[in-house]
């Protein structure tokens, strides 16, 4: 019996194979050379954060979402499918062609009985599979047409040509293999090759043109790598490998640094997840500003950097310096962010398009070349301490309303907790209206706490979303000196702005939100839910407490423990939810968008059939209610705070 095997480049001509290997050599260098060019232009960002710090878990992060794309996988399952199959396919096709080269120009001796059989079943696995994923991707984009694709990058260019391109290269593998069977050798485990030989009369020249045809195509598709999309297969690994560890904003300590005007102010990671981005639309599908109709679009913001890096950068890849705004984003998309982190939630390969927004915001603040509304934000800020300018002494007047005493610092210097009780719930009648609700809550959970009354300034966390640095700087270092006068070791805040910054970007400080406390009173029993809350009810995911903290079963889980609530979700909700609109210093601005996020987020709540819609951050609270009137489902549905909710349960009344 002859053992199976097949002879190596059987039927092409050696002139083919000679050119084929010269083209191999020119697409090479046109490859590497392209790689080169990137690479310095990557190398003229600045180095201020380390980006390879815990280098073991960074590979397994890497590995995971890059070659099994666990992120996309969770994201969207058809596009994690499509990917393995393209990626595991080209990855295996690759090895198998390599095996070839070396059985023909080194030892073929291997390259029989059961290693060929087993080498031929996995190249037409693999190409089916490399087929099968193109297929996917074509559908999707072309017949789906999933909402993330409905407003395309205008300069996009090559996303049909890199697909057509990869699915000729598949289907001439695949008519090769055919055309070779079909000439007398064994099909053996080439199963589809077989089937498809089963159909074809075997003509030789049509089968080396269609050989030369494969590596010209194959090899093409190679060279152009670094010149487009297909540069995310490299690019994205390495951004995924570079994601950043921390929640808290970008801190960098050189001091001649006033925030990102130019393209050498981005940080070189920034640069390199222009390259990374694949236009998958999934950033901007997800992003407040996009969905209001404003001009920014998390997507049109790193391809647009990518554009003006090439642009502006000699073919040596020497960069060219060039302005962010007017290039990347006009002003009005600068400002337009309400830095909800959706874009970097959603974004497969982890590119940070919010904190580049971020580091562009502190460009213009440094410049002077704020809008006025940002500008009154900020004095409001650092004169009273709030972001509506409302006097000083105002902060505490909320207690007297209160039917339970509110400790201070003063009366109480032996407290355990500082409640801080943030700008919101001091100030907004609204939200005072929590707060009280909240000291009786609190009285009865016995809970040993104290407030700052009218010695509490701001935390600071949207004065450094907004660009103000300085400011941020100041503010923190007011109440680290307030904090030490008072011995506060622990603190609980009533707003997810406040609770993420203390956590995240303040040090030596404990810090809760207030439904962990609220949770383990209900839990350990110190909070009795005697009253039935009959009420059908949708929770709005606040974005610091959600996306930045990653608390999205606590508040549901204290929701579902009130006697008589009928939970509902809307379509997007944890990680997908969708942004009130208030964050990013939009709280106090007319938002420029031909809709608002805050009235988009009413009706899609309103749509859930829910009587109300519970949050827990008291912008949300401004944010949504001033939402649900201006789309008239006020008289359906009346926005809570999750503590009020609580309260009612515990206490029978509203």
């Amino acid at each position: 019996m002859v053992e199976p095997t097949r002879e190596l480049l059987w039927g092409v001509e050696e002139l083919h194979v000679t050119v084929h290997y010269l083209y191999f050599i020119v697409a090479g260098i046109v490859f590497l050379f392209g790689l080169f060019r990137l690479y310095r232009i990557i190398k003229a960002g600045r180095n201020d954060e380390n980006r390879f710090d815990n280098l073991p878990a960074r590979i397994i992060t890497a590995l995971k979402d890059s070659v099994f794309f666990v992120r996309l996988f969770l994201r969207e399952a058809k596009m994690g499918l499509m990917h393995v199959l393209i990626l595991w396919g080209v990855a295996i096709l690759t090895v198998g062609t390599a095996v070839l080269t070396i059985a023909d120009h080194v030892t073929s001796d291997f390259f029989r009985g059961t290693f060929y059989l087993i080498h031929e079943a996995l190249m037409d696995i693999a190409g089916l599979a490399f087929l099968t994923g193109l297929l996917i991707a074509i559908v999707n984009r072309y017949i789906v047409k999933p909402t993330r694709f409905a407003k395309k990058w205008p300069y996009a260019n090559d996303d049909g040509g890199v697909l057509f391109g990869l699915l000729i290269v598949a289907l001439l593998g695949f008519a090769i293999e055919a055309l070779r069977i079909a000439s007398g050798y064994p099909a053996y485990t080439a199963f589809i090759g077989g089937l498809i030989a089963s159909t074809l009369p075997f003509d030789v020249s049509a089968y080396r043109a269609v050989w030369v045809a494969h590596s010209i195509f194959a090899l093409t598709l190679i060279a152009l790598v670094p010149y487009t999309k297909l540069l995310h297969a490299i690019a994205a690994p390495l951004n995924i490998l570079t994601k950043t560890n921390r929640v808290g904003a970008r801190e960098v300590s050189d001091e001649e640094y006033m925030g990102a005007v130019s393209a050498r102010d981005l940080q070189w990671r920034d640069l390199l997840s222009s390259l990374a981005c694949m236009r998958c639309g999934r950033c901007q599908d997800n992003c407040p500003a996009f969905n209001s109709g404003t001009t920014l679009s998390p997507m049109y913001l790193m391809q647009n950097l990518r554009r003006s890096l090439n642009q502006k950068s000699d073919i040596t890849g020497n960069l060219g310096d060039f302005e962010l705004v007017g290039n990347v984003l006009d002003e009005e998309a600068v400002w337009a962010c309400t830095t909800c982190r959706a874009c970097m939630e959603m974004c497969p390969v982890y590119i940070e398009q919010m904190e580049i927004i971020g580091e562009m915001r502190r460009g213009l603040v440094e410049s002077a070349e704020t809008p006025p509304d940002i500008r009154d934000f900020l004095t409001n800020v650092q004169k009273q301490k709030n972001p509506w300018g409302e006097a000083k002494f105002k902060r505490d007047q909320w207690v007297k309303k209160s039917d339970v005493e509110v400790l201070t610092v003063k009366n109480n210097p032996e407290f355990e907790w500082l409640w801080f009780v943030g700008c919101g719930h001091s100030f907004d009648s609204r939200n005072q209206q929590v707060a009280i609700k909240l000291a009786r809550l609190l009285s009865d959970i016995g809970i040993n706490y104290a407030i700052l009354g009218r010695e509490e300034g701001c935390c600071g966390n949207d004065v450094r979303r907004v660009g103000e640095e300085g400011l941020f700087q100041l503010l923190r270092e007011e109440n680290y000196q307030t904090f030490e006068k008072y011995g506060v070791e622990r603190l609980f805040a009533t707003s997810p702005h406040c609770y993420n910054t203390f956590k995240n970007e303040y040090e030596g400080i404990e810090a809760k939100f207030i439904l962990e406390i609220i949770y383990d009173a209900i839990k350990s029993g110190k909070l009795q839910l005697k009253h039935e809350v009959k009420k059908r009810v949708t929770f709005h995911d606040p974005c610091y407490l959600g996306r930045y903290n990653g608390m999205y079963e606590l508040p549901r889980e204290i929701l579902k423990a009130i006697p008589g609530v009928e939970l509902v979700e809307m379509p997007r909700n944890r990680n997908r939810s969708f942004c009130c609109g208030g964050g990013g210093g939009n709280l106090v601005r007319e938002y420029p968008g031909e809709d608002r996020p805050n009235n988009i987020r009413a009706r899609e709540a309103a749509e859930t059939g829910a009587e109300i819609l519970a949050v827990a951050c008291p912008f949300c609270m401004i944010m949504l209610e001033d939402g649900v009137k201006a789309v008239g489902a006020d008289k359906q549905m009346a926005v809570m705070d999750v503590t009020e909710l609580v309260y009612a349960a515990v206490y029978g009344e509203e």
